[in-house]
């Protein structure tokens, strides 16, 4: 936390680091993610960076049938879209990367062919980097 607060120096107070660090350990479902994401995507580095990536990834690997969601999500915000791919990343679990390239390969729902193959190439990157 202390790298984020630092990092945050001139955007955030320490209290505002602290709550994005907090709040990224309770972000559990795509409508969660999104709040964090409206509220303290501006403080996006470092630890606080981090939680965000360890959520995604969790959230992706741990509940796919959940992408229709995040999609109707997406359809609304591209920002928000962008975030997410951005935080699959080679911080997250290497499991579970390879676990979301998997799923993006085979069992993508059919309307989301185009977001899956971006969930797949963001995870295959990440997984090249962790190695």
């Amino acid at each position: 936390m202390v790298s984020s607060a630092a990092h945050c120096a001139e955007t955030c107070s320490s209290s505002d680091a602290k709550a994005a660090g907090e709040a990224t350990d309770a972000m559990k479902t795509w409508p969660a993610l999104y709040t964090g994401f409206k509220t303290f995507g501006r403080f996006d580095d470092g630890s606080i960076a981090e939680g965000f990536d360890e959520d995604v990834v969790h959230l992706l690997a741990t509940d796919w049938g959940s992408l229709k969601t995040a999609a109707r999500i997406f359809a609304k915000d591209n920002a928000f879209r962008k975030f997410v791919l951005r935080h699959i990343s080679a911080t997250a679990d290497g499991d579970e990367l390879v676990r979301i390239s998997a799923l993006a390969k085979s069992q993508c729902p059919a309307n989301l062919a185009a977001l899956c193959k971006d969930i797949q190439a963001s995870a295959a990157a990440a997984t090249r980097g962790a190695q």
